[in-house]
């Protein structure tokens, strides 16, 4: 009796893990980097605060003007009727009124200005009549009303940073609004990157019988460079045992980080899982997913390694669903869940029980508001065309069989995975 091989068609395998169960393995098995470095807040930006930053002062740090207005006092403001107040002078961001507001007076200020004092609230310009150099208003303003007070937005002494956080632009411009001109970061991991396969030809080579131009170590580059890591690009090695292992070898002496593509079945020139168990130690190379079933996840000394499958949408898809946490665990980034939305199926989706399956979607907002998601056709895990036309992907529970159209299903929307 001829032994059936199992092969990534078939619906479950024995041996495969859960791929919550896989996730879970890599965040256990990933610590983040230690040593950090200290560097100006222009440097530290896509980078993660290696500790709390706290502020140093209050913020605003004066009182100071929501709007394009007259600064009053509230006692002048009337109970019932009209009443005039002289306009004495003016405070604009930068310059503010020197002097000091008496009873019957007000200062014409601008949004961000200091509030005079004997001043508490700011009138709208469109809220008061000007007469000459008076303004008139009436007993509808609200004391306090459009004044910015000292600490509003934090006080000295809160945390402004959080170590773990991913620092954004507008956290750039938050640690500027306090004056903070540096901060220690978490060292940038370097994650070396190659592709195997005798097929495999570099981008400006020609092409024999049998060949393909190598893909994937440019959606790699692409997805790394999105992340902000140093990338080491080791290029394309043959289907040779010893090639590969030199490689790899290689790779975990500079890197935090080896990812691989291709090599990582049962095929008799895949090598990736043979050598990682002589040289390394193998976690798990097998998940109920699809695309991205063949993906093997160990260490190579203290480097972590991922061999990636072949198939470039399988490469993407993984790569998004585990090397990304992977990442971000090693730069010390506080993890966050995926954000996952609803959509009304377009269309019928096919799909057989047994795998957790990430299809390709193109999501639209109808014409009643809500979301609504359509394939992208031929799901195919060679079919990088359909991945480039996608926005998101169709998130198929394990034990779910076909999606008819007009059901909910889950979606990732693929800015969101970045």
């Amino acid at each position: 009796m001829i032994e059936k091989q199992a092969s990534c068609q078939d619906p479950s395998e024995s041996g495969t893990l859960d791929f919550e169960q896989a996730l879970q393995r890599v965040l256990d098995n990933v610590s983040a980097i230690k040593a950090r470095r200290n560097v100006t807040i222009r440097e530290a930006f896509n980078g993660v605060a290696a500790d709390d930053v706290r502020s140093p002062m209050d913020v605003p740090p004066f009182i100071n003007s929501a709007m394009d207005g007259y600064a009053i006092s509230s006692t002048d403001i009337p109970a019932d009727g009209e009443t005039r107040l002289k306009v004495i002078g003016k405070s604009f961001a930068g310059r503010p009124y020197p002097g000091k507001l008496q009873s019957g007076e007000s200062i014409r200020i601008m949004t961000g200005a200091v509030v005079p004092d004997g001043a508490d609230t700011v009138l709208m310009q469109e809220h008061v009549e000007v007469d000459g150099d008076h303004i008139r208003i009436d007993g509808t303003h609200k004391p306090g009303q459009n004044v910015r007070k000292p600490g509003d937005d934090f006080h000295a002494g809160d945390t402004i940073i959080q170590a773990g956080e991913h620092l954004s632009p507008a956290k750039l411009g938050l640690l500027a609004s306090v004056g903070v001109t540096q901060l220690d970061v978490v060292r940038t991991p370097n994650v070396a990157f190659f592709s195997t396969g005798d097929e495999l030809k570099s981008v400006g080579t020609s092409l024999q019988p049998g060949d393909i131009y190598d893909s994937n170590r440019y959606i790699l580059y692409g997805m790394l460079q999105q992340m902000g890591v140093n990338c080491i690009d080791m290029g394309v090695v043959p289907d040779d045992r010893d090639r590969i292992e030199a490689t790899l070898r290689e790779a975990a002496a500079c890197a935090d980080l080896i990812i691989t593509s291709g090599g990582a079945s049962v095929g008799e020139a895949d090598y990736i899982k043979q050598i990682l168990d002589d040289i390394g130690q193998v976690n798990f190379w097998k998940i109920a997913m699809k695309p991205g079933k063949p993906l093997a996840f160990g260490h190579i000394d203290n480097t972590v390694f991922f061999g990636l499958p072949g198939n470039p949408v399988s490469a993407m898809a993984t790569f998004y669903q585990f090397v990304q946490p992977c990442i971000k665990r090693l730069r010390g980034e506080t993890p966050q869940a995926v954000l996952k939305l609803h959509a009304r199926a377009a269309g019928k989706f096919k799909k057989r029980p047994g795998r957790l399956d990430f299809q390709r979607g193109i999501v639209v907002m109808d014409e009643d508001g809500q979301l609504a998601v359509s394939s992208t056709g031929m799901q195919g895990s060679h079919m990088l065309s359909s991945m480039a036309r996608a926005n998101c992907f169709i998130v198929l529970p394990k034990d779910a069989g076909d999606i008819e159209a007009g059901e909910q299903v889950e979606i990732q929307l693929f800015n969101d995975l970045i």
